[in-house]
C-alpha cells in the first residue's frame, strides 16, 4: 500500500475508491390496476434517506396526466380508490407526461448515485414485487433500458417482512392501514414511520 499522497490511497498503483454511502430509496406508486406488468402509473413518490432515516438526501413526487378517455382503462378497484382520494381529478387537471416523469425520475436517481455517491437500497411495501416492476416498465417504455438494474442495489428492504415478524410476536402491524389515503406521500410517510418505530424498539431491546 502506498500512502505517499495524503489525499490518495493506492494498492498496486491503483487508487482505492471509497465505499459509497448506503442509503434507502423509499418508493411507492399508485396505479391503474393490480398487475405491475400491465398497469400504468398514476402517481409516483421516492424519498432517499440514510439507513437510520435521520438524514434525507432528496425526494421526488409527481402524478401523471391522463385524459378522460383513459378512465375507461382503469380497473374498477383502482377507479373507486383514486376517485375517492382525489388522485384521478389531479391527474386529469394537471400532472406531468409519462415521458417527463421517466426523465425526471431517472435524473433524480442518477444524481443520488453519481453526484452524492450513494448506494441505493430500494425500500417500501412489496417494493420488489410491485413498485419496482411498475417503475421499470415506465422507464423501459421511454428508452431507459436496464436503468434500475444499473442504479439500484439488489438488496432491498421490504417492510412486509418486518410486519410479518411483528405479527408473529402478537402485534397487529396493519391496524391503521385501512385508514390511509393511498396517495404516495402518505404511504411513504407511513412506511418510514413504521420502520423508525421497529428500529427504535430493536435498538432499545438490544442496548
Amino acid at each position: 500500500m502506498n500512502t505517499s499522497d495524503a489525499h490518495t490511497i493506492t494498492v498496486g498503483g491503483d487508487p482505492i475508491t471509497p465505499n459509497p454511502t448506503a442509503a434507502l430509496l423509499w418508493l411507492d406508486v399508485e396505479t391503474t390496476g393490480l398487475d405491475p406488468n400491465t398497469c400504468s402509473i398514476l402517481e409516483i413518490g421516492a424519498i432517499c434517506t440514510s439507513l437510520d432515516t435521520n438524514t434525507e438526501y432528496g425526494r421526488y413526487e409527481t402524478f401523471i396526466h391522463i385524459d378522460s378517455s383513459q378512465l375507461l382503462e382503469i380497473a374498477l378497484p383502482a377507479l373507486k380508490m383514486h376517485t375517492a382520494n382525489g388522485l384521478l381529478a389531479d391527474c386529469e387537471q394537471a400532472g406531468s407526461s409519462e415521458q417527463e416523469t421517466a426523465g425526471h425520475l431517472a435524473d433524480f436517481i442518477d444524481r443520488l448515485t453519481t453526484n452524492q455517491g450513494l448506494t441505493l437500497h430500494p425500500a417500501g411495501t412489496n417494493v420488489q414485487h410491485f413498485d419496482l416492476p411498475a417503475i421499470d416498465h415506465l422507464l423501459e417504455r421511454h428508452d431507459y433500458h436496464g436503468f434500475l438494474v444499473n442504479q439500484l442495489h439488489y438488496r432491498a428492504l421490504d417492510l412486509t417482512s418486518l410486519r410479518l415478524l411483528w405479527q408473529s410476536l402478537g402485534h397487529n402491524p396493519y391496524q391503521h392501514h385501512q385508514h390511509g389515503t393511498h396517495r404516495v406521500h402518505d404511504c411513504l410517510t407511513r412506511d418510514i414511520t413504521e420502520y423508525r418505530t421497529i428500529r427504535r424498539q430493536i435498538k432499545d431491546h438490544t442496548a
